[in-house]
C-alpha cells in the first residue's frame, strides 16, 4: 500500500517546508499571547473583578534612613516640607523652606543642595532633559526650581562619577502666579501648573550668533542619515562667514564675536485667554491682586502634570478634581477636553447603584456593560456605600471621589484606555481621551474625555491591616472591592499593572500626631492564577481569570511619619529589546500574504558599472567614505583672494583654518577605495522605529522588478516600519522584567518594595522544593494554578537563564537545573486518540487538524505534549521582538550621487541580547531533545539527498492503515495502542526538529547581520549590497526560499565584487579572512559552499597577480586558485546568480551582451573567468564554465554534492543550498540560431531558467575567446584558448563556438581546428565553400574534392586510381 508512502519523504525533501510549518506554529503562539493583555479587554470580558490575598505579591525589601544632616534640617522647618522621587533618574529630593536637597537612591553619593539666596520658599521642583544644542554634552538633566516670584533653571552635570548642580542664567518671573507642579518632556520642553489653574511653559533657547538657526551641509546630511528627517536641504558649500559679512553686515560678524543675551520666557497656555492677555498688559505689581478678578477659580491649582509620549498628549489634574487633555502634535499645544471627575463619578456610581445597564451621559461608558461596572465596585450595595461616604455633608469624607494622582496608561497596557486616576479614597478611574471610532491608528486626543470603568480598592482595614471584604461563593478566597470609611490615601503610585497605596485613618489626618504615625501600605498585582470555580451541578473546574482580577499584599506598617511620595518603576533587563517586544503587533493574514519587497540597487552603482564596462573610468568625486559627511562640488574655481578671506574669517570666528576648504581627514576612507559609496549606515536603529524616509504603502501584488532600473527603494507599509504596540500579559513579558520596584519617601527615610513576577515566584518554589520535584506540593500547586503548558513554558524560561536567574550567579545554575528537571518530569507525552465528543474541561494542548497532518487517520486527532507546547511558546516569545520586523530598511540618497541610507533593525548590544537566550534554547534542545535533533525523524538515511521513510514495521503499518482508510473513504477502524504511540512520537519529534531548524536559521541570521555590519566598514572588502535585503522581515529571511535567494545574492556580490577593477589590486587582510571564516563556520546555512570556495579562489588569484610572472609563488597561487574555482563551480546551481539577472530578459541578446550583464551584476562565474583570463589560465576558464553548465543540463549530478566541512549535523549537509534546477534537454538546445538562442528560449515575464544559465556559461567562454583573439595576446595564448574550447565535450557549446568564430570574422582560426564535431557541423550547414576551405586547411584533399565536385563514390575512386588531382588538375598521386 503506497497511498501515504511519501508523506514524510516529501516533507523533508523540500528544505523550506519544515521551516514554513514551524513558522505557522510560531504565528499561532504569537496571536495567542495577544489575547489577554489589554486592560480594556479584561474589563469587557465576563470575568470577576475580585481581589485575592497573597504574601509574595508585594514585599518590603529594605529601608534607608535619611542622612543625619537632613534630620537636622527637618527639625528647623518653618513653612514648607516636601519630599519626592524623580523616576527619570532615581533621584530623591527634599524641600525645607528655601533649601533643596537632592541625592541618588541607587548609589551612595553625597547629596547635592542649593539655597535660594533671596530666602523665598521653594514651591515645586521638576526634572527635564536638556534641549539639544543648548548645553554641553556633560549636562544630563535640567532641574527646574520654582519659588513664589521666579522660576530658575539649574543644570545637573556629570562630575567625578556623580552629578553636581550648576546655576544657569535662565530664569523668569512667575508673574505673581507660583507654579505648584512641573513636568519635563523628553524633547526638553518644560510645562508648569499654576496655583490659579493655568498651564504655562518655561521656554528657553540657545544663544544666537546669527547662523545658529541655519543648518550646515553636514548637519543636514546627519539629519537625513542619522535622524528621522525625510528630506535634506542641500546647502551651497560656498556659503561661509565671508559671504555672511557682506550680506548681513556688521550685525552678523558682531553676533559671532560677542555673545547675545540668552532667551528665556514664560508662555501661557491657559484656556482662559483673558487671563493670559491681562498678564501681558497689566504691570506685575497689579497682578498681586487675587487672580479671581481675571478668571474663575473653579478648577483650583494644577497639582499634577503627566506626559503621554506615545500619543503626544499632556494631562493636567487640578486640586478640585478636573482633568484636562492637551494635544502636543507638531510641536504645538492645543487644549482638547476637560472632565469634572467628581461630578462624572457621582453619575457613574448613581447608575450602578440603580442597576442601570448603560448611562446616557456622553462622558461615561460602561466598558463590559452594567455587570462589569457592578463587579468593579462590589455590586450595587458597594456603589451605594461609596455615594454615602462621598456625601458633601460627611465632613472629611467628601473628598474620596477627588483624584490625587494620575498615571498614563501606555499602549502596552491598553489600546483604548489612556489615563488612570487614583482618588483620595483609593478608587481608580479608567479614562480615555481617544475618540470612539474604530480607527485604532488615530491616537490624537478627542474633544471629550470618557470614564470607562471605576474600580474600588482592596477591602483592607487600616486599623488591623487585614482583608475584611465579602467572599464570592463560587470562587473560594476571593474578596469583593470595597471602600472603608476610616481611610484616606496619602500617596499612590502605579506602573504596569502594579499599584501602591499608602492609607491612613481619616480622623488622624489633621491631628498633631499625624506626622509621627505610619501608613498602612497596600500593593496589588495582576492575578493570572487559574482557580477552581464551582459551576452548575456542583462541577468544579479550573478557570483562567477574567476581568481585573488582582492579588493584594499588605506589608507591615511604615513608621517615621506620613508618606510624602511614592514612585513605581518597572524596568526591563534591556530597554531596547522591551521596545521591540511591545511594538510587535502580529500582522493579519492579508498583510502576511504580500510578496517580498523588491530589492533596491542604487543609481550610483549602475552609473559606475556602465562606466566600468564601457571602458571609461569614473570621474573624480567629492564624495568619500561610506559614513562621512558629503559635500557637493560647485564646479567653480576658487581664487587665491577667496581662500585668503576664508582663512581670515575662520581665524576671527575661532574656527579651524581649514574650515570650508577641505574635508575633515578623519572622515576619509582608505586610498584603496576609489568608487562612489553606495550605502551609508545610519546611526538610527529599528529599536525605536525606522525613520519615515522609506514610508509608504506597498501594493499587495508587488513583485520583483524585471530589471535593476528602479531609482527609489520600495516604500514599506506602516506595519513594517513601525508595528503597532500590542498589550501583552505579564506572563508573556516575565522573561524580560526582573520585577517592579516601588520607592517610598517619608521622614523615616527611603523604603523599597518589590512586586515580584510570576517567574520570581516559580523560582522561589523550585528552590524550596525537595529532591522529588514532580511530587512536591508547592510545585504541583504552581502547576495546577497556571496550567501545564504555562508551567512548562516558565520552567524552560528559567532553564535558559531568563528572569530572576539572569545575572544572579548565586542561584543561576541550580535554578536552571531544577527548572529543566521540573519541565521534563511534568511535561506529559504526545497522544494520538480517537475523536470523541467535546468535553467541558479546558484542553490546553494544541490539536492539529487532520487536513494538515498527513500521518494521522481521519478519525483520530493529535495532541502534543505540554513540554513541546512550552518549547514552542518560549521560542515564540523570544522571537516576538524581531520576527515580523524588517532586518534592513534602505532609502535612496537625498540627491543624485549620494549614498543610500541603511537602517538596521538591531544594534550590536541589542542583537547580542536577542541572540543570547535563543542560543541557550538551542543548546537546551541539543542536550535534552537529542533524538529529535541529531537525526531527521522518519528518515533512515542521514544523507539529506537520499532520504527514505523509516522502514520499521510499526510506522509502515500505521501509514498503510491511514492510506486504506482514505482509499475506501471510511472512518471506521482503529489504531493499535502501539501504532498510536509510535505515530504520536514521530509527529512530535518532527515538529521539534522543524523548530530546531528554524531556531538555527534565526541564530545564524543574527550572526550574519553582525558580520555584514563589520564587513561594511572594511576598506579591503566591497560594499555590502544592503538593497538586496530591503524590507525583508526576519521571518521571510528565515523561512522563505525568496529570502534565501536574496541572501545568496548579497553574499555572492560581496565575494564576486572583490575581483572587480576597483578591488583587483586589494588583497584581503586578516580581518577580512576572519569574516570569511566566520561566515563559513557560523552562517553555513546561508553562506553557500560555492561562495566559500569562490572567496578562496579570488583571494589566491589576486595574490598571484601581485607576484612576479615566473615566480614559484605565482604558480602555487594560480594552482590553488584554479582548484578552488573548479570546486566552487560544482556548487553553482543558482541560475539567477550565474546570469546576473532577476528575471528572464525576454530579448534576443548576443553573447557579448550576456557576458556584460553577468559581469556587471557580479556573476561569480563571469568574475572568476575575468580574473583567470588575467592569469592566462584559458583551460581553467573553459573548465569552470563547462562544469557550471553541466549543473543545469543534466550532465553533472549537482544534487549529490556533499560539503560537510563546516556543518554540525550530517543532515545539515548542503541544506538550503542544494537546488534542483529543471534540466535543459538536448532537443531544446539543438535548434540554436546564429546567436545560440533556442526558438523556445524567449519566455517574457518568467523567472530565469536553467537554459538561460547554460547560455550564459557559453557566452562567458565566447566573450573571453574574443578578448584573447582580438587583443594583444601572443599566438601561443590564442592557440591555447581555442584548443581549450575545441576540446569541450559539450556539443551544443561547440556548435555555438563555431558559429561565433564565423560571426566575429575569425574564420581562418576556425578552419585550423581539427575536430570531427566541426566537420559534422559544417556538413549540416551545407556551406560547400566553407567545407572546401576547411578540408584544404586540414589537408584532407579527398574530402575536399568530394565537397567541391559532388561526384559519387565510384567516380571518385576512378579519378584517384588514374592519378588525377581533381582539385589542382595535376597528375600527382595521393594514394
Amino acid at each position: 500500500m503506497n497511498v501515504n508512502k511519501s508523506s514524510l519523504d516529501l516533507y523533508w525533501k523540500d528544505d523550506f517546508v519544515a521551516l514554513e510549518s514551524a513558522g505557522k506554529i510560531i504565528l499561532h503562539e504569537l496571536r495567542e499571547d495577544e489575547a489577554e493583555g489589554d486592560v480594556h479587554r479584561r474589563i469587557v470580558s465576563n470575568g470577576n473583578h475580585s481581589y485575592f490575598l497573597s504574601e509574595t505579591a508585594f514585599q518590603h525589601v529594605q529601608s534607608i534612613p535619611l542622612p543625619r544632616q537632613l534630620d537636622e534640617e527637618v527639625r528647623k522647618v518653618k513653612h514648607s516640607l516636601e519630599m519626592g522621587i524623580f523616576a527619570e533618574e532615581s533621584f530623591a529630593w527634599m524641600i525645607v523652606d528655601h533649601k533643596l536637597f537632592l541625592w541618588s537612591v541607587d548609589v551612595e553619593l553625597d547629596f547635592m543642595n542649593l539655597e535660594i539666596q533671596s530666602g523665598q520658599t521653594i514651591v515645586s521642583v521638576g526634572l527635564a532633559p536638556p534641549k539639544k544644542g543648548v548645553f554641553k554634552e556633560t549636562i544630563e538633566w535640567c532641574l527646574i526650581v520654582t519659588t513664589l516670584d521666579e522660576v530658575l533653571l539649574f543644570a545637573l552635570q556629570k562630575h567625578d562619577g556623580g552629578f553636581r548642580l550648576v546655576r544657569t542664567h535662565y530664569n523668569v518671573s512667575t508673574d505673581s502666579i507660583p507654579s505648584v507642579s512641573v513636568c519635563g518632556l523628553p524633547d526638553g520642553r518644560i510645562f508648569m501648573g499654576g496655583c490659579d489653574g493655568s498651564l504655562s511653559e518655561f521656554a528657553y533657547e540657545s544663544p544666537s550668533n546669527g547662523t545658529s538657526h541655519r543648518k550646515t551641509q553636514e548637519q543636514a546630511l546627519n539629519g537625513f542619515y542619522d535622524g528621522s528627517s525625510t528630506s535634506m536641504p542641500i546647502i551651497n558649500s560656498t556659503h561661509n562667514a565671508t559671504t555672511q559679512f557682506f550680506t548681513g553686515g556688521k550685525r552678523a560678524l558682531a553676533s559671532a564675536l560677542y555673545e547675545r543675551p540668552k532667551k528665556c520666557r514664560k508662555l501661557d497656555h491657559s484656556a482662559n485667554g483673558f487671563k493670559a492677555l491681562a498678564r501681558t498688559v497689566v504691570p506685575g505689581w497689579f497682578m498681586k491682586i487675587p487672580s479671581a478678578l481675571f478668571g474663575s477659580e473653579k478648577m483650583g491649582s494644577l497639582d499634577k502634570i503627566v506626559h503621554d509620549e506615545e500619543r503626544k498628549c499632556l494631562y493636567t489634574l487640578s486640586k478640585r478634581g478636573f482633568i484636562s487633555a492637551y494635544d502636543l502634535r507638531d510641536n504645538k499645544i492645543a487644549f482638547k477636553a476637560s472632565l469634572d471627575c467628581v461630578q462624572i463619578s457621582r453619575q457613574y456610581l448613581s447608575a450602578v447603584a440603580r442597576g442601570h445597564m448603560f448611562v446616557s451621559s456622553s462622558s461615561i461608558e460602561f466598558a463590559g456593560g452594567g455587570a462589569a461596572a457592578q463587579a468593579g465596585l462590589g455590586g450595587m450595595e458597594g456603589a451605594r456605600s461609596i455615594l454615602k461616604l462621598a456625601d458633601p455633608g460627611n465632613s472629611g469624607k467628601s473628598g474620596i471621589l477627588t483624584p490625587i494622582e494620575i498615571h498614563v496608561l501606555p499602549r502596552s497596557e491598553s489600546s483604548r484606555l489612556t489615563l488612570l486616576a487614583i482618588t483620595a479614597g483609593g478608587l481608580r478611574y479608567y479614562l480615555t481621551s481617544l475618540s470612539s471610532s474604530l480607527d485604532k491608528s488615530n491616537l490624537a486626543p478627542s474633544n471629550k474625555m470618557t470614564v470607562c470603568h471605576i474600580r474600588a480598592p482592596p477591602p483592607i482595614d487600616p486599623m488591623t491591616g487585614s482583608c475584611e471584604g465579602s467572599f464570592d461563593e463560587d470562587i473560594p478566597g476571593s474578596r469583593t472591592p470595597r471602600v472603608f470609611s476610616e481611610t484616606v490615601v496619602d500617596a499612590a503610585a502605579y506602573s504596569g499593572g502594579h499599584m501602591f497605596l499608602a492609607l491612613k485613618k481619616a480622623e488622624q489626618t489633621n491631628s498633631a500626631s499625624a506626622g509621627e504615625l505610619g501608613n498602612v501600605v497596600i500593593g496589588t498585582n495582576t492575578d493570572l492564577v487559574a482557580r477552581k470555580v464551582t459551576k452548575k451541578d456542583d462541577v468544579v473546574l479550573r478557570e483562567l481569570p477574567g476581568g481585573l482580577t488582582e492579588s493584594v499584599s499588605v506589608p507591615s506598617a511604615l513608621f517615621g511619619g506620613r508618606i510624602y511620595s511614592a514612585c513605581a518603576n518597572r524596568t526591563a533587563h534591556n530597554s531596547s529589546v522591551m521596545k521591540l517586544m511591545l511594538n510587535s503587533q502580529t500582522p493579519s493574514d492579508s498583510e502576511l500574504s504580500n510578496d517580498l519587497a523588491p530589492p533596491f540597487y542604487p543609481r550610483v552603482a549602475r552609473k559606475e558599472e556602465e562606466k566600468e564596462y564601457n571602458g571609461k573610468s569614473p570621474k573624480s568625486s567629492r564624495i568619500v567614505g561610506r559614513s562621512t559627511a558629503l559635500v557637493q562640488s560647485t564646479g567653480t574655481k576658487v581664487s587665491g583672494s577667496l581662500v585668503l578671506m576664508q582663512v581670515m574669517s575662520n581665524f576671527f570666528l575661532s574656527r579651524p583654518l581649514s574650515y570650508g576648504l577641505k574635508l575633515n581627514s578623519s572622515l576619509r576612507r582608505s586610498a584603496n577605495y576609489s568608487r562612489h559609496p553606495l550605502y551609508r549606515l545610519s546611526a538610527r536603529y529599528g529599536t525605536s522605529g525606522f525613520s519615515f524616509t522609506a514610508s509608504g504603502k506597498v501594493r499587495s501584488d508587488v513583485s520583483v522588478p524585471r530589471s535593476r532600473k528602479s531609482n527609489k527603494s520600495a516604500r514599506l507599509s506602516p506595519w513594517l516600519q513601525r508595528p503597532a504596540v500590542i498589550p501583552l500579559s505579564d506572563i508573556s513579558l516575565s522573561h524580560l522584567f526582573p520585577c517592579t520596584t516601588t520607592i517610598v519617601a517619608s521622614l523615616g527615610g527611603l523604603h523599597f518594595f518589590r512586586s515580584g513576577t510570576i517567574l520570581q515566584s516559580l523560582s522561589e518554589v523550585l528552590m524550596a522544593a525537595g529532591p522529588h520535584l514532580d511530587s512536591d506540593a508547592g510545585v504541583i500547586a504552581f502547576y495546577n494554578n497556571y496550567g501545564a503548558k504555562q508551567f512548562c513554558t516558565m520552567c524552560l524560561t528559567l532553564g535558559l537563564g531568563c528572569g530572576p536567574a539572569k545575572g544572579n550567579s548565586s542561584m543561576s545554575e541550580e535554578l536552571k537545573r531544577r527548572a529543566k528537571a521540573a519541565a521534563f518530569k511534568l511535561g506529559g507525552r504526545p497522544k494520538v486518540t480517537k475523536k470523541e465528543g467535546f468535553e467541558n474541561e479546558l484542553n490546553e494542548a494544541i490539536v492539529v487538524e487532520n487536513a494538515d497532518e498527513p500521518l494521522i487517520p481521519n478519525s483520530y486527532e493529535f495532541s502534543q505534549s505540554f513540554l513541546s507546547a512550552g518549547l514552542t511558546s518560549i521560542l515564540s516569545r523570544l522571537l516576538r521582538p524581531i520576527w515580523f520586523k524588517p532586518a534592513v530598511v534602505v532609502t535612496e540618497g537625498p540627491k543624485e550621487n549620494f549614498p543610500a541610507k541603511v537602517e538596521l533593525l538591531l544594534d550590536e548590544a541589542t542583537l547580542a541580547d536577542v541572540r543570547s537566550p535563543l542560543f541557550a534554547l538551542k543548546m537546551l534542545m541539543k542536550d535534552k531533545f537529542q533524538k529529535a535533533v541529531e537525526a531527521v525523524p522518519g528518515v533512515r538515511n542521514l544523507d539529506s539527498s537520499q532520504m527514505e521513510i523509516d522502514g520499521t514495521n510499526v510506522l509502515t503499518q500505521s501509514m498503510q492503515f491511514r492510506g486504506t482508510l482514505r482509499l475506501h473513504n471510511t472512518a471506521s477502524g482503529s489504531l493499535s495502542q502501539e501504532d498510536a504511540e509510535v505515530t504520536a512520537h514521530l509527529v512530535e519529534e518532527r515538529n521539534i526538529h522543524s523548530m530546531f531548524r528554524l531556531l538555527s536559521r534565526v541564530i545564524q541570521l543574527l550572526d550574519l547581520l553582525s558580520l555584514l555590519r563589520r564587513a561594511q566598514v572594511m576598506s579591503d572588502l566591497p560594499e555590502v549590497e544592503w538593497g538586496s535585503l530591503h524590507g525583508l522581515t526576519i521571518s521571510q529571511l528565515v523561512q522563505s526560499r525568496g529570502g534565501q535567494e536574496r541572501v545568496d545574492s548579497l553574499l555572492n556580490s560581496l565575494v564576486s565584487s572583490s575581483s572587480s577593477p576597483s578591488y583587483t589590486n586589494v588583497i584581503p587582510t586578516a580581518d577580512s579572512d576572519a569574516i570569511a571564516k566566520s561566515l563559513a563556520t557560523e552562517c553555513y546555512l546561508y553562506f553557500s559552499p560555492g561562495s566559500r570556495y569562490a572567496y578562496l579562489g579570488f583571494r589566491a588569484a589576486k595574490e598571484a597577480l601581485r607576484c612576479l610572472d615566473d615566480s614559484a609563488r605565482r604558480s602555487a597561487c594560480i594552482k590553488h586558485s584554479v582548484e578552488k574555482f573548479l570546486t566552487a563551480a560544482s556548487y553553482w546551481t543558482n541560475a539567477q546568480l550565474i546570469t546576473g539577472r532577476l528575471m528572464h530578459s525576454g530579448e534576443i541578446e548576443t553573447y557579448t551582451e550576456k557576458a556584460h550583464v553577468a559581469l556587471r551584476y557580479d556573476s561569480p562565474l563571469a568574475r572568476a573567468a575575468s580574473i583567470l583570463l588575467k592569469l592566462e589560465e584559458y583551460v581553467a576558464i573553459v573548465d569552470i564554465c563547462s562544469i557550471t553548465a553541466s549543473n543545469f543540463n543534466g550532465k553533472h549530478n549537482s544534487t549529490a554534492l556533499t560539503d560537510s566541512a563546516t556543518v554540525f549535523y550530517p543532515w545539515e549537509n548542503m541544506l538550503y543550498h542544494n537546488r534542483k534546477p529543471s534540466i535543459v534537454s538536448s532537443n531544446e538546445d539543438s535548434n540554436h540560431g546564429r546567436n545560440g538562442m533556442s526558438s523556445n528560449s524567449i519566455v517574457v515575464g518568467t523567472s530565469v531558467t536553467p537554459q538561460d544559465a547554460v547560455l550564459t556559461c557559453n557566452a562567458i567562454i565566447l566573450y573571453n575567446v574574443l578578448i584573447v583573439l582580438n587583443g594583444p595576446s601572443s599566438e601561443q595564448s590564442k592557440k591555447m584558448m581555442v584548443s581549450a574550447c575545441a576540446a569541450s565535450s559539450d556539443k551544443d557549446f561547440l556548435r555555438a563556438f563555431f558559429q561565433n568564430l564565423i560571426d566575429t570574422k575569425h574564420q581562418s582560426i576556425l578552419l585550423k581546428i581539427d575536430s570531427p564535431e566541426l566537420e559534422r557541423w559544417l556538413k549540416n550547414n551545407k556551406d560547400h565553400e566553407l567545407m572546401w576551405q576547411y578540408y584544404v586547411a586540414q589537408k584532407k584533399i579527398y574530402e575536399g574534392w568530394r565537397t567541391n565536385v559532388g561526384k559519387s563514390y565510384q567516380n571518385e575512386r576512378k579519378l584517384f586510381s588514374r592519378g588525377e588531382n581533381p582539385l589542382f588538375g595535376t597528375s600527382e598521386k595521393f594514394l
